[in-house]
């Protein structure tokens, strides 16, 4: 609400981390900029390095990617409607 009522600054970006339905109407209704929806996967990578090092001890890498897609406003409605039923 604060940032809406700020008129004067039109160039600020909003968006959100995990992608709750929420913020695909506030992107639908030109409230909102972007959503991350982080992987529910994370901990999958991070057992495996821990048992290559346990096994050989292969040092895992300092960085490890996970799929973390960004949504923007022109998909917002179709990713809104995949969460329908997903008990948000």
């Amino acid at each position: 609400n604060t940032i809406n009522k700020l008129e004067s600054l039109p160039d600020i970006l909003t968006g959100s981390i995990d992608g709750v339905p929420d913020i695909y109407k506030a992107m639908m209704d030109g409230e909102a900029n972007a959503s991350v929806e982080l992987t529910p996967n994370m901990a999958g990578p991070a057992f495996d390095a821990l048992e290559k090092y346990k096994k050989d001890g292969t040092m895992p890498e300092k960085l490890t990617l996970t799929k973390s897609p960004l949504y923007l406003p022109d998909t917002a409605k179709e990713e809104l409607e995949k969460k329908k039923n997903m008990g948000y």
